[in-house]
């Protein structure tokens, strides 16, 4: 598999995280299945190859459908590819689809959407605009244009404001301290968040501080303990059970199997995600 990423034009970094491509070309070797782990962000899917297939809990097999959007994910997901791998992925900011989707993100949380069913425009757009074009980063190209003509600003909407804290800080701060600081009660903050970003605060603070051991693993070799702490979890035993949770797989057994797509689709190597000088603050 080859997996880049493109930024955005300056008109969507608020909103977008980056552009993302990859690519397999057609092989007899039987594809394993990849595993996607929840992550905080509601991604767009563009597939101009063969379908792939995601492998259900029940153990049954479904084909994803070409245009679709990838709601907040709880859970990992496991997908394989069937033929040609030529995907576009939009990866959005929590709660970057607000100038693109009306509609509560809440909705969409653990399930897949086509684009059509959610706009027929974007998704007419997105054939007869996109499409035309062969290279992946051609169409990259033109869906950056196309997605700067859709931006509707949401200017009275602090939701961004409250993501960004909650990134820098790699989740690691209480919702009642949080909902303090942004002048709102927990309860209206849960509900902000839930239709703005799918989840609520809490979750999304869990989701992001399981993402930061990726990271830790890398600069910290004193052992599990040590990483759980150094990624505000109380202790080793809390870090499992997300991992159970987000992974489906202990700590060290996802560790030793994922592959390099497994990882790409983490947080490991997003230089903007969980600095130690913030850039924004809430108060």
């Amino acid at each position: 598999m080859r997996y880049r990423e493109i930024p955005p034009s300056p008109a969507l970094s608020r909103f977008i995280e980056c552009f993302w491509t990859l690519e397999r070309d057609v092989t007899t070797d039987p594809a394993q299945p990849e595993r996607i782990l929840p992550d905080g962000c509601v991604e767009l899917i563009l597939n101009f190859g063969s379908p792939f297939r995601e492998l259900r809990d029940d153990g049954r097999e479904q084909t994803q459908p070409s245009f679709f959007l990838v709601g907040q994910m709880t859970r990992p997901m496991l997908i394989t590819p069937s033929g040609l791998v030529e995907l576009i992925g939009i990866r959005f900011h929590p709660g970057g689809t607000l100038p693109f989707f009306k509609l509560p993100m809440s909705e969409l949380t653990d399930r897949i959407v086509e684009i059509s069913s959610l706009s027929s425009a974007f998704h007419n757009d997105l054939i007869s605009e996109v499409g035309e074009f062969r290279m992946l980063a051609q169409k990259v190209r033109r869906l950056d244009e196309l997605l700067v003509c859709r931006v509707r600003e949401e200017n009275d909407s602090p939701i961004r404001l409250w993501v960004s804290e909650i990134v820098a800080r790699g989740g690691q701060l209480t919702v009642e301290e949080f909902a303090a600081a942004a002048g709102v009660s927990n309860r209206q903050l849960a509900r902000r968040f839930l239709s703005d970003v799918g989840l609520t605060p809490k979750l999304l603070c869990r989701i992001l501080r399981f993402q930061q051991v990726f990271r830790a693993l890398d600069r910290n070799d004193a052992g599990w303990a040590a990483v759980a702490t150094d990624c505000g979890y109380y202790d080793q035993a809390h870090l499992i059970r997300d991992f159970q949770e987000f992974a489906g797989q202990a700590p060290a057994l996802l560790l030793a199997e994922a592959s390099p797509l497994t990882h790409s689709f983490t947080r490991k190597d997003r230089m903007s995600d969980f600095s130690n000088t913030l850039g924004v603050r809430l108060h």
